[in-house]
């Protein structure tokens, strides 16, 4: 009897283990270090005429990554982060003379960003995170990131809810 429920007890064990292997094999294929070689689209441009445009990550990284260490108003100690101008990539998409641009992120958050922020200061669509491809686990693979370190007066509550991340798509506002 001891040795049946032992017995019951690996399998049920080695079960888990296994599922667990599996899932972290899903999540591992949609980040963009597992795509090598693929197109990851990793957020959808509207422009104010409603015209869609897939950017990848390749796209957005092909504009060239700057890097920015700062704090973040979410999370603890420094964020060494690489991307591109925020407004590079407004400008790739032909939205960068908008009022304004609403983005949405993967759970509805949404936050309207004025052109005077991408104008003013050199906010970072990020898609990196210490060298690595931001996941879904990283809050990504695109998030903005507001340089607080250079800018101190960006650290207020006006800023703040504007730190976005898993993106999902950006919207020129009229």
């Amino acid at each position: 009897m001891r040795a049946a429920r032992f017995l019951s007890a690996i399998m049920l064990s080695a079960s888990f283990i296994s599922l667990d292997a599996v899932a972290v094999r899903a999540e591992s294929a949609t980040t963009p270090a597992a795509l090598e070689g693929e197109q990851l689209v990793a957020l959808t441009i509207l422009s104010s005429s409603s015209e869609r445009r897939d950017i990848t990550v390749s796209e957005i990284e092909a504009l060239g990554l700057r890097e920015v260490t700062t704090r973040s108003p979410w999370e603890a100690g420094e964020l060494k982060l690489e991307g591109v101008l925020l407004r590079e990539l407004l400008r790739l998409a032909g939205i960068e003379n908008a009022e304004a641009v609403t983005v949405r992120a993967e759970d509805g958050y949404t936050q309207t960003i004025p052109r005077e922020d991408w104008e003013k200061w050199p906010l970072i669509l990020a898609t990196r995170q210490d060298g690595e491809a931001l996941t879904r686990r990283t809050q990504g693979p695109t998030r903005i990131v507001y340089p607080l370190n250079d800018y101190p007066e960006l650290d207020t509550p006006d800023y703040k809810p504007r730190w976005i991340w898993t993106i999902t798509s950006i919207e020129a506002t009229k």
